[in-house]
């Protein structure tokens, strides 16, 4: 599935993004919050704009900016981080490497060198670290898969990195998130599951260890159980690493629905087209990605009267006469469609990215 673009728009009211200020670059101060008269940011997290917080204090954004990268990962500048989890950092110009040291721990990279060298072992992070405006970034998975240190990302647009001695309770505690399933990935051992689309979402690794049960009966389910625009509640880590949205491991899925015998087919995409029948049916053509082997990339489907559509944002309905072209959706259908080009069925679900 082709992954959309990063929310653009900043959000107004109590979850504006924090924004700090400081006289010298390097130094960190107390988060401060962001004036309604800011700009937006060209790279933000669901329309809220990337802050920096390392071991519990702020970093200027316009001082240390935060970017997404060509391959989809968070660049964060590492000598303000790496200096503030107390690493000392040397350049050298003619190779165009870093070197960092903290006591007997000793981390090297070279500029668009996708190998980064830790305990005489190079670790690919699908990313190579970029000089730009004199500064190095390199992927926020560099803190947790190198550095070994905890990550969070958090939907304020907040990235926090700690030192495991500075993490505490709060960042092994668990917190739940309640939504639909957008995505599924099945894997050999395991897989993943997207949880509430993109802007608003997270991706949750699914293990031998992930409890998922059913809320009606509390009957024990299987990663091979769950559906498509399912309703669930997921318990996961605070602690979230680098992708778009999001991933962490779930610890407990609760399934709020019955389970049916036939598979939920899934297309994301956008709204083409919207038309009403003179019975007042209202028919949406939606044209994107198939979220599964059968699925459909184009698809028409007709909205009953209860037919469930809601918003990634805060799960809260939206009424069909809300829906326009142009909408983010992820629509839920079952397998019972037209032999037509695009295939007409009935809407199960519909999931706005809003």
């Amino acid at each position: 599935m082709k992954k959309f673009k990063v929310l653009g728009a900043v959000l107004a009211g109590a979850l504006l993004a924090s924004n700090v200020v400081s006289a010298t670059p390097s130094e960190p101060v107390p988060v401060k919050p962001m004036p309604i008269s800011a700009s937006i940011p060209q790279d933000s997290y669901g329309g809220l704009k990337f802050i920096l917080v390392v071991n519990g204090k702020g970093f200027s954004p316009e001082a240390n900016p935060l970017y997404i990268g060509a391959g989809n990962e968070i660049m964060v500048p590492i000598r303000v981080a790496s200096e503030a989890l107390g690493y000392q950092l040397t350049w050298t110009q003619d190779t165009q490497s870093l070197e960092l040291v903290k006591e007997n721990q000793r981390l090297s990279l070279q500029i668009g060198e996708d190998k980064y060298s830790f305990a005489k072992m190079l670790v690919p992070l699908g990313a190579a670290p970029e000089l730009k405006n004199e500064k190095t970034y390199v992927p926020l998975s560099f803190f947790e898969k190198v550095m070994k240190v905890q990550v969070a990302v958090s939907e304020t647009g907040t990235i926090h990195i700690r030192s495991k001695e500075q993490g505490g309770e709060e960042a092994a505690a668990a917190t739940t998130k309640q939504g639909t399933i957008t995505s599924i990935t099945s894997r050999d051992k395991g897989g993943e599951i997207g949880l509430n689309g993109i802007g608003h979402g997270v991706r949750l690794n699914i293990s031998d260890e992930t409890e998922i049960v059913s809320a009606t009966d509390n009957r024990k389910l299987t990663l091979a159980d769950l559906q498509l625009g399912m309703s669930i509640e997921a318990e996961h880590s605070r602690v979230m690493a680098m992708s778009m949205p999001p991933m962490t491991n779930a610890n407990k899925i609760i399934v709020k629905e019955s389970t049916v015998a036939q598979q939920t087919l899934g297309t994301a995409g956008l709204i083409e087209e919207i038309t009403v029948s003179t019975k007042g049916t209202i028919r949406l053509v939606i044209k994107g990605d198939k979220l599964s082997d059968k699925s459909f990339d184009t698809v028409v489907l007709n909205l009953a009267s209860d037919t469930p559509i809601v918003g990634t944002k805060d799960n809260k309905p939206i009424a069909a006469d809300q829906l326009k072209q142009g909408d983010k959706v992820y629509a839920f259908y079952g397998p019972i469609l037209t032999e037509s080009l695009p295939p007409i069925g009935q809407a199960a679900k519909i999931v706005v990215e809003n």
